[in-house]
């Protein structure tokens, strides 16, 4: 039987990991298991690690990860920086998708849905507030934006809520019912950056450094290309 490999990792590590795991159990014999729902936020998984929960190898947020190092709830020298996942646009399947090719029809996209939704926490959705914000268009789309908690925009696009739909693409590439439009402008992008670490008290440090040395690895770039991602190496800026 293969060895259970304890995985936390935050949804877009979730995708990479899930379509690797096969290989990944047939090449070391060790399973993985996924920790938290897909929805689950930073937030969510810093509170779980505060509690103890234990695991062997987390996926999170770079920043993040970097704070828990200090705190020594994850083995700082074991980081590996992982992936830079772009902030894109979202419709309904079926739906017309706007034109966002420029900073200006973007702007535009957004003031012309009558709901848009992105999320309240994580990376992308303070920063997508402070972007409007800075438009001068704040508290236009506050007054029809859908924020939740949880990662959960595609959802609410797919289901009819929200017309469009903004946050880490990949996300939304990988939830049924919506359509993407594509990434937001190169001037105003901001990426959404994971690294992983081993857990302080890993019971399968092997296992766990096998699994990022083979997420890390060039048997995962088609995947992280397909999946709308880019290998974010080690040394590379986050942005």
């Amino acid at each position: 039987m293969p060895v259970e490999l304890r995985v936390l990792a935050l949804q877009s590590p979730q995708i990479i990991i899930r379509e690797l795991a096969a290989q990944f159990t047939r090449d070391t014999g060790f399973a993985v298991t996924q920790l938290l729902d897909p929805a689950e936020l930073p937030a969510h998984a810093r509170q779980r690690i505060d509690r103890g929960e234990d695991f062997d190898v987390a996926f999170i947020e770079e920043a993040q990860l970097g704070a828990l190092a200090r705190e020594g709830k994850l083995r700082g020298e074991t980081r590996r920086n992982f992936l830079r996942v772009p902030i894109g646009v979202a419709v309904k399947s079926g739906a017309a998708k706007p034109k966002i090719d420029t900073v200006a029809a973007f702007r535009e996209a957004v003031l012309a849905a009558k709901s848009v939704a992105f999320l309240d926490g994580g990376r992308s959705g303070p920063y997508l507030h402070e972007l409007f914000a800075g438009w001068g268009i704040g508290r236009e789309i506050d007054a029809k934006a859908l924020r939740p908690d949880t990662d959960t925009v595609g959802e609410l696009v797919a289901a009819g809520e929200a017309e469009l739909g903004i946050t880490a693409i990949a996300t939304m590439m990988a939830t049924r019912g919506v359509d993407v439009v594509g990434r937001i402008p190169a001037e105003i992008q901001s990426y959404v950056c994971f690294a992983g670490a081993l857990g302080p008290q890993s019971r399968a440090p092997e296992g766990a450094k096998a699994l990022l040395d083979f997420v890390t690895g060039p048997a995962a770039l088609p995947v992280i290309r397909a999946k709308g991602m880019e290998a974010w190496a080690d040394g590379a800026p986050a942005n």
